[in-house]
């Protein structure tokens, strides 16, 4: 299983703690920086488990799934989960794909993206509202003041994952919209980033 490695965010999160509060002031984020995010949801299955994308959607305890369509010694070095922010409050996958692979929030709530050589999303979509922002030298993602929840499949699985991620637009998620019929069967969670440097061919 590919995952972005938590050893790193862990090693912020220290460093911050530490630091004086004059190094603590908001900087500004890297222009035209992927970041891949890991969850946070202390005393929860999906603590610091990496953010997949997998199947047109975003996942927790699934691995990143990706394809090429080149020799193997062609095709970029990528092989976890990132994606590159724009001012405007979209967001695109990292992928070296023609026409790139856009995230969006499906009208259920579903946090997915768009796939290969199309920029079709299901009507009732939304792709803007997402940031990033800096708190205490570590990047957040977020999407104005909307949750973000990691569902399992059915209450079986609440312990033992994957989750699929939603994002609760406007507090309007309704328990027909989650995977196990039961929103309270899902963990709200903070999402950390870390920059990634390579990118994928595409997500699959």
């Amino acid at each position: 299983m590919v995952y972005i490695k938590a050893t790193a965010i862990l090693s912020l999160l220290a460093a911050a703690s530490a630091a004086p509060l004059n190094e603590l002031e908001a900087r500004a984020i890297p222009k035209n920086t992927a970041f891949g995010f890991l969850a946070l949801r202390s005393a929860s299955p999906i603590h610091f488990q990496s953010l997949n994308a997998n199947g047109g959607k975003i996942w927790i305890g699934k691995t990143t799934s990706t394809y090429c369509p080149r020799p193997a010694a062609q095709c970029p070095k990528g092989k976890t989960t990132s994606m590159l922010f724009s001012s405007s409050g979209t967001v695109g996958m990292n992928v070296i794909v023609p026409g790139g692979q856009q995230l969006y929030i499906g009208p259920t709530g579903e946090l997915a993206y768009t796939q290969a050589h199309s920029a079709a999303i299901p009507s009732g979509s939304t792709k803007n509202g997402f940031k990033l922002t800096e708190t205490n030298r570590q990047i957040y993602l977020s999407n104005g003041n909307n949750d973000f929840l990691a569902c399992p499949l059915t209450k079986k699985t609440a312990k033992t994952g994957p989750w699929k991620v939603f994002v609760n637009v406007n507090g309007k998620l309704k328990d027909k919209d989650v995977p196990s019929g039961c929103k309270t069967d899902c963990l709200g969670f903070s999402a950390i980033g870390s920059a990634v440097k390579d990118a994928v061919w595409q997500y699959s």
